[in-house]
């Protein structure tokens, strides 16, 4: 007859040990894959936000903004009805959604987008002075990808991944 001894703590300790060493070589990749799905949500959230002020301006037919809070689009980002195309919501202006900041993500502006950008009734973006508007928001994390999302002069937004190297200046 066979007795069950069982498994002895020096074994238990090196069983640990190995698993420990395991776990320490995949923790590096999945902060990797952690970065590059933070930084992919991100501009995912700011191209549905501008796809929903563009679709929102030409359903309601009224001036729709998106606005970076407090000017900095890494610190998020409101989307609203701008009746006097300032780019600041005011009290009796509708708020249509909200994007706190995202951790671990830059958004960076070209200049003509600096703080805000405004939809017309017609779906076309425009700036303050009633120009067409064209520029772009670069999105940049910790990962190994950037986002870049171009928005044209007929207001459509287009979305390019790239080298974070070649988008976002350290």
């Amino acid at each position: 007859m066979l007795k069950c001894r069982g498994i002895s703590l020096v074994e238990l300790l090196i069983c640990l040990a190995l698993l420990a060493i395991l776990m320490s070589m995949a923790a590096p990749s999945f902060s990797d894959l952690l970065a590059r799905q933070r930084t992919e949500t991100a501009a995912h959230s700011l191209r549905s936000a501008l796809n929903l002020a563009r679709e929102t301006a030409v359903m309601t037919g009224q001036v729709v903004s998106i606005a970076a809070i407090d000017g900095d689009w890494s610190a998020g980002w409101r989307v609203f009805h701008d009746r006097n195309n300032d780019g600041m919501r005011q009290d009796d202006e509708h708020p249509l959604a909200n994007q706190a900041a995202i951790e671990g993500v830059s958004i960076q502006a070209d200049r003509t987008s600096k703080s805000y950008i405004h939809f017309r009734a017609d779906g076309v973006s425009i700036q303050p002075s009633g120009a067409f508007h064209a520029g772009h928001l670069a999105v940049c994390g910790k990962g190994s990808k950037a986002y870049k999302l171009l928005i044209n002069r007929s207001g459509r937004i287009r979305q390019e991944s790239a080298e974070p190297a070649t988008l976002c200046p350290r």
